[in-house]
């Protein structure tokens, strides 16, 4: 009986432990708590027909074989609940859907069914006047059951083990060792001892300290879940092919609260907004940088949530006393879009917040075509990296026209990406993912020694150029080792430095003591710096004038906006350059009108654009540059 108690006290702790870890509301959770309740029930059987057996009342034998009855049947359920409960922890893991089968439970119904049999046979126990007694057929039965059942469940674990963490899957296999091996001291060595509550109870401990451990799902700061059970209990939904609704609300500006707040002060602000949704809606996420996701799977409450989440978002918030103005941007995902997982969903969400402007109207619907621009947009992802693995980076060149010699005087490497499906991919696409995860640090290296190879296997003054413009992204500036590895890929090729023209555009990140350093040190060895993109970014003159760059590049936009507005400041620029002794080049050159003016009204030296050539590959630059040669003679 002891071992009953302690059964029954350890199902209690791990009914109040699960409710206070908030397990989500998937497959594999219910049949966990399904267990535990199960585990609790047989205690209960278990103590009370104990106890009648033991105190011998005889005037209660259908009370007794009732009670029996109902542990014996708890004990076939539990069993089951294994075999099902590992079935769906494989199929989560492996990324498939938990369906519970009929044939999963015909053994479990042939049990039950014998059970029945057994109140007029008591072929598994019976009640005499000496009390319980085990049946003739009690040792081929319970036992080989237990077993069977368990060992499907074990298989299935055992299958699946690539898919999860190895505690999860040791767990269960302990747990069930545990549980056999009690149950065959039981049935087989001590029939009086009753073990198999207590086995069950330390299993369920086993796998429910594993099972926490791994599956842990909740948001610390909001008080709701995380990404992590966002991915889980989507995925789950969606594989399902139940309905369902998601409704995701952006903090718009999160990055601002963070500059103007702080992390702590701004993660304040996340909990009660958190608390307020998962209170009314118990499928509430956090998933990353303000943005919320809210499920729900009755049709019925779809306007319902709609309304409460106009509450939340409408109310007033504070942080440390200072108004925050808040607004959200919400977005609604249905069933019908035909999401694979929940990472494809997420990732879509992400992109359509970030690629498209909903003018602030509510809820909108993310639509096949959003899902089509992802599915694009990962694809070219792909192409990108693939290109970048497999020798996919080409480097383009467009001439820059010195309007003095009338002439081609120098040029500008351009890069590019070759993709066997895809084709050329432009810079746009590729650079801001680059710097995002560091790869344009290699990327960098690769078009410097494409551009060394040019320079040594060509003549410079043969082809009419003084130089080849190279660009650095800031966050190749912002390595303290860029100088020194670019003087050593110089050095290998052969190249004079005097060749190279670094293009440089400025961002806030980069401190001037950083430029220095870089600048000089190549500088030293014959190099030249440009500021690129002047005019739309944070270079401005008295930044640019502290810093020793020989060459300003004057953006597009300035001279493609001063021909549709004719803005008096714009020669004002230029009027301000040549004061302080900068050359300098205008990109965007299309028309002749253009280049007239900037010859002779903004006496502008170099020009680079359309009007002489677009970016070209390495072979049709030469024969340009030969071509270009061969008129001016």
């Amino acid at each position: 009986m002891e071992w009953s108690v302690v059964g029954l006290v350890i199902s209690i702790i791990l009914l109040f432990n699960l409710k206070s870890n908030r397990m989500l509301p998937m497959k594999s959770g219910k049949l966990f708590t399904n267990l535990i309740f199960i585990s609790l029930l047989i205690n209960l059987g278990n103590l009370a027909a104990t106890g009648m057996d033991t105190y011998s009342i005889d005037s209660y034998t259908g009370l007794q074989i009732f009670l029996n009855t109902l542990y014996f049947a708890a004990i076939f359920l539990f069993f089951l609940s294994v075999h099902l409960y590992c079935g769906a922890i494989a199929c989560e893991k492996s990324g498939r859907y938990f369906h519970t089968r009929i044939y999963s439970m015909i053994l479990y119904l042939v049990m039950d069914a014998l059970l029945v049999v057994n109140l007029f046979t008591g072929i598994i126990f019976r009640i005499t006047p000496e009390g319980y007694e085990r049946g003739s057929l009690y040792y081929y039965l319970i036992f080989p059951y237990m077993a069977i059942e368990m060992g499907i469940g074990v298989a299935r674990i055992f299958l699946a083990r690539k898919n999860m963490a190895r505690r999860i899957s040791y767990s269960i296999y302990i747990s069930t060792a545990i549980i056999l091996f009690v149950s065959v001291y039981q049935i087989y060595l001590e029939p009086g001892r009753l073990m198999l509550s207590g086995g069950i109870a330390l299993g369920l401990i086993i796998v429910y300290l594993a099972f926490i451990d791994s599956e842990n799902d909740n948001e610390i700061k909001t008080g709701t879940y995380n990404i992590k059970g966002f991915r889980r209990y989507m995925t789950e939904r969606i594989l399902s092919g139940n309905p369902f609704r998601v409704y995701f609300l952006q903090i718009e500006g999160y990055d601002t609260f963070l500059s103007v707040f702080g992390r702590m002060k701004t993660d304040r602000m996340l909990w009660p907004i958190g608390r307020e949704l998962i209170r009314k809606y118990r499928t509430t996420f956090y998933l990353h940088a303000g943005l919320y996701a809210v499920v729900e799977t009755d049709e019925r409450r779809y306007d319902q949530l709609q309304r409460d989440i106009d509450i939340v978002i409408g109310k007033e918030r504070y942080i440390d006393g200072e108004r925050a103005d808040m607004a959200f941007r919400t977005l609604v995902v249905t069933d019908s879009c035909g999401f694979s997982d929940a990472q494809e969903m997420y990732t879509v969400v992400c992109d359509a917040i970030r690629a498209r402007n909903y003018d602030k109207k509510p809820y909108e619907i993310v639509s096949a075509e959003d899902v089509t621009e992802s599915e694009q947009k990962k694809r070219l992802d792909q192409a990108i990296y693939r290109a970048l693995k497999n020798d996919g980076v080409r480097v383009y060149y467009q001439p820059i026209y010195d309007n003095n010699c009338d002439q081609i005087h120098s040029a500008e490497a351009l890069a590019r990406i070759y993709d066997n499906e895809l084709g050329l991919i432009f810079p746009d696409n590729f650079i801001p993912l680059f710097e995002q995860d560091g790869a344009i640090l290699r990327f960098g290296k690769i078009i410097f020694e494409n551009v060394c190879r040019f320079i040594r296997d060509n003549d410079m003054e043969e082809l009419g150029l003084e130089y080849i413009e190279v660009n650095l992204s800031p966050i190749q500036c912002m390595q303290p080792s860029l100088p020194e590895d670019l003087i050593q890929i110089a050095d290998r090729y052969g190249v004079d430095m005097k060749y190279i023209n670094f293009e440089i555009t400025e961002t806030a990140n980069l401190s001037a003591d950083r430029l220095m350093h870089l600048m000089s040190t190549l500088i030293d060895r014959g190099a030249s710096f440009s500021v690129d993109d002047f005019g739309t970014g944070y270079s401005n003159i008295i930044r640019v004038s502290n810093l020793p760059f020989r060459i300003i590049k004057i953006d597009k936009s300035i001279l493609w906006d001063y021909f549709k507005t004719k803005d008096e400041m714009v020669p004002r620029i230029y009027e301000m350059m040549h004061i302080k002794g900068f050359t300098m080049v205008t990109e965007g050159v299309e028309t002749e009108d253009m280049h007239y003016w900037l010859k002779n009204e903004a006496k502008c030296q170099y020009e680079q654009g359309y009007l002489y050539s677009k970016p070209i590959d390495e072979k049709s630059f030469i024969g340009y540059l030969r071509q270009h040669k061969k008129e001016l003679a």
